[in-house]
C-alpha cells in the first residue's frame, strides 16, 4: 500500500497528504493442543480460519489442515485483527504482516476514515496492480470500473431436505463472506436467509463452519466440519441441501441449535463456552457404532478436550438423528446442573430423563414424533407418562415391553418440573418421592404404581 501511494503522488495532487498507517495485523495462531484452540475458540471477536489468508483456494474440498501440523495436534488458525487488539494468552502467535485495510465498509464501522473513498479506490487499484492481483473482468475501461466499482452486500438462502418436513430452512448458521482480509457475517433466520453486515465492491468467497460460540461440529472426531460456498460478485449463495455428509451435519446443528438458542420450555441449557471452558464438541461420525446412536463423554464437562458427544445415525432418518442429538445433548445439560453428583446417578433415572428430553423437545420440531412409545432396560417412558394422559396401547405392544393404560394414572407435570425434580437425585426411587413431594401425598399411590411399572 506504501508503494502504492507513493506511485499515486507522482501524478494524483490529492495524493500528497495522504498516509500510510498499519490498521490491522494479519495473525498465525499455532495452538499445540485442544485445550490451546478453546482458548482462541472463547473469544467471539476473533474471525479464525484454517487457510492463510492471503491465498486463493482453487482445489476443491471444504477444508483444509496444513501439512505441516502432527497429526492429533489443531491445524494453525489465521486471523486479521484491528492493530489495537490484546491478543490471547497462552496460544504460540505469530504476526505474518502489518496490514492496511481503509475499507472494510461494515454496517456498525464508526471509525472515521480519513481517506476519502475516491483515494481508497485509487490505492486499491494500484496495489492490486502492481502485485499482480488485478483480475481479468476489471481490465476494462473506466466506465466498467465504475459500474464495478458498485458496492454489493452478501447474501443468500440455506435450505434443506428433512426426510419427514420436506423443504426448511436451515437456521441459525453464521455465514462468512470474505475478500483477503476483511470478513462480513449474517445469520439464517427460521426460512433460511441471511444477508451479511457489510458490503464489497469486489468478488468476495462464502463460507459457514457448521458452529456457533456454543458448540461446534467435527467430521468424525477431529476436523472441523466446514462448507466452502460461491465467490463471485453481486452473487448470493442460494445453496439446497439434498443428502449426503452436510444434510447429516444441517440435522445435528438444528438440534444443538435448538437446545441451546431457542425456546426449550426453560429447561437447563447443555455445556456453556465461557472462561476455563470450552465449545463442547459433537462428533458426526458417518459409519455405524453397533446398537448405539450417540455417545456422551463427560469427561468433556472438565478440561473439554475430547468430543463431548458423538452422533452415529448418518444411514439414519432426519429425525432419528435429530432425537439422538437431543438425547446426548440432554445428558450435557443433566450434567451441568448435577456437577460430580452425576456420577452417583442410577443409570435408569439418567437414561429415562435423556429419553422425556428428547421426547419432549423432539415434538417441537416434529409434531408426530412418536419415538417414546417402547421401553427398554433402563430407557423408560416414565417422563412421558408423567406430563401426558393419553398412553394407549394394544395388548400385543405389550409383548415389546409396554404396560397397559390403567397403569398409568398421572399427568400433568411439566418437564422443567421434572428438572427440577432431579437436582439433588441420585435413585431411582428417590426420584419417586421427590415426585411425590412435589405433587403431595394425595398422588402417592398413582406415582408409585407408575414407577413400580418400570422396575
Amino acid at each position: 500500500m506504501r508503494k502504492a501511494l507513493s506511485n499515486l503522488k507522482k501524478s494524483n495532487i490529492s495524493a500528497k497528504g495522504t498516509e500510510i498507517k498499519t490498521t490491522h495485523l494479519y495473525v498465525k495462531f499455532k495452538p499445540k493442543t485442544e485445550e490451546e484452540l478453546s482458548i482462541l475458540k472463547r473469544d467471539s471477536t476473533l474471525v479464525l480460519y484454517t487457510y492463510p489468508l492471503d491465498y486463493e483456494i482453487e482445489e476443491n474440498g471444504d477444508f483444509y489442515r496444513d501439512p505441516q501440523v502432527p497429526n492429533g495436534q489443531p491445524t494453525y488458525q489465521y486471523c486479521a485483527v484491528k492493530v489495537n487488539k490484546e491478543l490471547p494468552s497462552g496460544v504460540e502467535t505469530e504476526i505474518l504482516e502489518k496490514l492496511f485495510i481503509p475499507d472494510e465498509d461494515k454496517d456498525d464501522n464508526t471509525d472515521k476514515k480519513s481517506i476519502s473513498y475516491e483515494m481508497i479506490d485509487a490505492l486499491v487499484d494500484e496495489a492490486l496492480r502492481i502485485t499482480g492481483n488485478i483480475e481479468e473482468e476489471e481490465k476494462k475501461s473506466n466506465l466498467a470500473l465504475k459500474i464495478l466499482r458498485s458496492r454489493w452486500r452478501p447474501s443468500g438462502k440455506i435450505t434443506m431436505n428433512d426426510d419427514t418436513l420436506g423443504n426448511i430452512g436451515v437456521e441459525g448458521l453464521k455465514i462468512r463472506a470474505r475478500r483477503w482480509f476483511t470478513t462480513h457475517t449474517g445469520f439464517t433466520n427460521i426460512r433460511g436467509d441471511f444477508s451479511c453486515n457489510g458490503r464489497f465492491k469486489r468478488k468476495a468467497r462464502y463460507r459457514l463452519d457448521w458452529e456457533r460460540y456454543q458448540f461446534a461440529l467435527r467430521s468424525g472426531g477431529f476436523s472441523s466440519a466446514e462448507k466452502k460456498g460461491p465467490r463471485g460478485k453481486g452473487k448470493s449463495w442460494n445453496w439446497h441441501i439434498t443428502s449426503g455428509e452436510h444434510k447429516y451435519y444441517a440435522t445435528i446443528f438444528r438440534a444443538a441449535y435448538h437446545y441451546y438458542y431457542k425456546d426449550i420450555k426453560r429447561l437447563r441449557r447443555p455445556k456453556q463456552n465461557s472462561f476455563l471452558r470450552s465449545q463442547l464438541r459433537i462428533g458426526a461420525f458417518t459409519q455405524d457404532n453397533g446398537s448405539s446412536l450417540g455417545i456422551h463423554q463427560s469427561g468433556a464437562h472438565f478440561a473439554g478436550l475430547v468430543t463431548g458427544i458423538k452422533i452415529y445415525t448418518y444411514s439414519k432418518e432426519s429425525v432419528q438423528t435429530y432425537s439422538t442429538t437431543i438425547h446426548e445433548l440432554a445428558h450435557s445439560a443433566h450434567y451441568e446442573m448435577n456437577k460430580l453428583n452425576f456420577f452417583s446417578v442410577n443409570a435408569k433415572v439418567k437414561e429415562s430423563w435423556v429419553r422425556g428430553v428428547e421426547w419432549e423437545l423432539t415434538r417441537m420440531t416434529y409434531p408426530n414424533y412418536l419415538g417414546r412409545e417402547r421401553s427398554t432396560g433402563d430407557y423408560t417412558l416414565v417422563v412421558a407418562d408423567l406430563i401426558d394422559d393419553d398412553f394407549v396401547t394394544t395388548a400385543s405392544e405389550t409383548n415389546f415391553g409396554y404396560y397397559k393404560k390403567y397403569e398409568d394414572q398421572v399427568s400433568g407435570f411439566t418437564i422443567s418440573q421434572l428438572e427440577y425434580s432431579l437436582k439433588t437425585t441420585q435413585s431411582w426411587n428417590g426420584w419417586r418421592d421427590r415426585l411425590i413431594s412435589i405433587r403431595g401425598s394425595d398422588y402417592n399411590n398413582n406415582i408409585t404404581r407408575l414407577f413400580a411399572a418400570y422396575e
